[in-house]
């Protein structure tokens, strides 16, 4: 598996989708300013994938599936039209959630 030009840009791409989608839907009105915080971590899976997470401050996801799965909202469908899985989920400590996008390389010949 390699990751070539056009699978760098998809990455790019779906990266500034996740975060443009935490600044949209993911930061609560009435947080202190010092909490406005849209932590972003990209971790190579052993399949050679990258995901990429961004976690936000508002737990909720109204139509969570149908955005992951290319039916609501063009920030996710834009994501998964590049080619990534998406997912989401609620953290262990804290609040907020984690969306998640893992984008694999192009197989090698």
């Amino acid at each position: 598996m390699a990751w070539n030009g056009d699978m760098l840009l998809h990455a790019v791409e779906g990266v500034s989708r996740l975060v443009g989608n935490g600044v949209r839907h993911g930061l609560p009105a009435r947080a202190l300013v010092q909490e406005l915080r849209l932590p972003l971590t990209a971790s190579p899976t052993d399949a050679g994938a990258m995901a990429f997470d961004v976690r936000d401050l508002v737990p909720a996801f109204p139509d969570s599936e149908a955005a992951i799965r290319r039916r609501e909202g063009p920030g996710l469908w834009h994501v998964a039209h590049l080619g990534a899985r998406g997912t989401r989920f609620l953290p262990h400590e804290g609040r907020g959630k984690t969306v998640r996008a893992v984008l694999g390389p192009e197989p090698t010949l």
